[in-house]
């Protein structure tokens, strides 16, 4: 049925009310131009009418991401075959809901100037003279004002009948149906400020398909709050729960890209015990020179699949914004690998993981000021690696008994200096050695965070979950710290080894170079010189990586969600950051996100109830620290 195209008939229609009965989605294109999309049985329907002989472009894609509209020239909409569609798909939902609303959007039909920076959005709104839906009306107000466009508010008129079509169209309203006194039609007029001619905005066009897919949801939840049985609890209840193909394949295709290649293991050098050593047999003053891994892929090919995904065809707003913004970061860290070990590299990296700001910079020196420079007191032996991955897979084990399928391996490798996850793995530098102290807190960084986030994100319907959405790495880290504070083993020396990576990136983003930075950390803030050394490793790495700063950054953004009662388990659906959470609230809204299937092993005990409400009442990150009261 791909490809098909239908003509309005009464075949047509009898396929449309069985559709309805059995509350099954349908979605047609008309022979010709326009379409009908069926969500699902609601008690609404957007409407767009094209006018005869014209070149509009864009009014029509502002009503996509709804749940239930139809698109149709203006020559079929005269016909009578039209009319008695309309009659169906209202008769069939307003049984079920008890009211039912036609919603018209058009374009206002005048000399629009050029629109600039400054260009506000003006809407009318018009209303059935005989039959308006009074109790709606300070609500699609409201809802419309809020739209978001150029930092200026919409300007908004009230029409009670008069001049109630689009311009040059007959009038289109519920009395022409027959209709009963619960059937209400609204139209909706707006200024063309996303067209320049005949030519659309693309930015302009994204803002405000966005804002009114928003606004129309929230002026139904009125509608059907205020005329019908039916008692949703969230205005994005009323989006789209059916995912198309070009979804799924614009998901699979960034996620496929995405799995080809890990930053970080790109990045992380093969040879730092070797380069240790001379360093310190050159009295610290030679520069290291690290070696990395060959580069298995080719970025501009990468980048050529890339940009052959047509996301211009989603037409969810919220989706698409995912995408798009998936894809800018993929692009970019394609140009990092390009780049690595140029003065180009650490640029890229600022583009993605942003740089230091006065505030965490100063957050960063108050914790090495306010903290004792003496390490903490280990008593325990350490462990080696090979202990250390016994200890990581009886923690998978037991995840495992919460679901079968989590099975992730764990890998000791001779080429890394430390520990991490990739792709799902997690790899174990084969130097390694840790305080027993310290395991539970790694492997809750490591496993309980890092590999039950992929797990979880695995099993959403959308691919980014398990690959990372854009820049979510600063919530990512800032929950696996803060998951070392709820099994109650966030030590100063952690913190302030995490505050010396923010003012170490600050220090090498302001130009200074590898010795000057380790020598900053040894004469100012009291490192010994190894654990300098591996700081400024960790931040010269590549070319100069600034995401080692997210790690403080992402435990004061992650500490700021909590206490103002934000939801913990949220975090744990995928690989997100704090900014995605209004679009993970409405997927699940939708019926489109599902609940996570493991959840961290630590948050039953009570030593976590007791952490949380700490840190709910902390006024300072310091408060975290395991026996500090300040």
């Amino acid at each position: 049925m791909k490809g098909q195209r239908f003509d309005i008939n009464d075949a047509f229609i009898q396929e449309v009310s069985s559709a309805l009965d059995e509350n099954k989605p349908i979605r047609r294109r008309f022979t010709g131009w326009g379409r009908l999309h069926i969500d699902r049985k609601l008690p609404f329907l957007c409407i767009y009418r094209r006018p005869q002989n014209s070149r509009e472009k864009g009014t029509d894609e502002l009503i996509l991401g709804q749940a239930n509209y139809i698109l149709v020239d203006e020559v079929r909409a005269k016909t009578a075959v039209f009319k008695k569609l309309l009659q169906c798909i209202a008769i069939k939902t307003e049984k079920a809901f008890g009211a039912f609303l036609f919603l018209e959007l058009w374009s206002q039909d005048h000399q629009q100037p050029v629109p600039n920076s400054q260009s506000a959005l003006q809407f009318q709104i018009y209303t059935d003279a005989e039959n308006p839906p009074l109790n709606i009306l300070e609500a699609t107000e409201n809802a419309l004002l809020g739209i978001e466009f150029n930092d200026v508010n919409p300007e908004l008129t009230l029409d009670y009948g008069a001049n109630s079509y689009p311009n040059h169209m007959t009038t289109l309203n519920v009395s022409q149906l027959n209709s009963p006194s619960n059937w209400y039609w609204m139209g909706v007029a707006l200024t063309p400020v996303f067209r320049d001619g005949n030519k659309t905005l693309p930015y302009e066009m994204k803002r405000i398909h966005l804002g009114i897919t928003r606004a129309f949801r929230q002026i139904f939840y009125a509608f059907i709050h205020k005329y019908t049985t039916h008692t949703p609890k969230h205005y994005h209840e009323l989006g789209k729960r059916s995912i198309t193909s070009i979804v799924l394949q614009t998901d699979k295709k960034l996620a496929e890209i995405k799995d080809n290649f890990d930053i970080l293991f790109h990045v992380t050098p093969v040879n730092v015990p070797e380069v240790w050593t001379a360093f310190s047999n050159s009295q610290f003053l030679k520069t290291p020179i690290f070696k990395y891994r060959p580069r298995p892929i080719d970025p501009d090919q990468l980048k050529r699949q890339l940009y052959a995904i047509k996301i211009e065809q989603i037409d969810d707003p919220a989706l698409t914004h995912i995408f798009h913004t998936q894809r800018q970061e993929i692009s970019q860290l394609l140009t990092m690998i390009g780049d690595r070990n140029t003065s180009n590299f650490m640029y890229g990296s600022l583009q993605v993981f942003g740089g230091v700001d006065d505030v965490l910079l100063g957050e960063a020196k108050n914790i090495l000021n306010c903290l004792s420079v003496q390490s903490p007191s280990f008593t325990g032996e350490k462990l080696s690696a090979s202990e250390l991955a016994k200890r990581a897979k009886r923690l998978i084990a037991d995840y495992r008994k919460q679901n079968a399928d989590f099975n992730y391996t764990v890998e000791i490798r001779n080429d890394l200096p430390g520990i991490m996850v990739s792709s799902g793995k997690l790899l174990i530098g084969s130097t390694l050695s840790l305080h027993q102290e310290t395991i539970e807190a790694t492997l809750a960084h490591e496993v309980s965070t890092h590999i039950l986030t992929h797990f979880n994100g695995r099993a959403q319907p959308f691919q980014q979950f398990h690959s990372g959405m854009q820049n979510y790495e600063a919530a990512q880290e800032g929950l696996a710290v803060l998951a070392e504070y709820f099994v109650g083993n966030l030590h100063s020396g952690r913190l302030r080894t995490i505050a010396a990576r923010v003012v170490a990136v600050d220090a090498m983003v302001q130009g200074a170079d590898f010795i000057q930075v380790f020598r900053l950390l040894i004469d100012e803030w009291y490192f010994s010189n190894e654990q300098a050394f591996h700081i400024t490793m960790r931040v010269f790495r590549g070319g100069g990586f600034t995401k080692d700063a997210v790690y403080l950054k992402g435990l004061l953004e992650v500490v700021d969600y909590l206490k103002t009662d934000g939801e913990f388990m949220l975090l744990f659906v995928g690989k997100i950051g704090l900014q995605h959470i209004p679009f993970v609230k409405e997927l699940r809204w939708r019926n489109l996100l599902k609940k996570s299937q493991v959840t961290p092993n630590y948050i039953d005990s009570k030593l976590f109830e007791s952490k949380m409400t700490r840190l709910k009442k902390s006024v300072s990150i310091l408060n975290l620290i395991k026996g500090n009261t300040q």
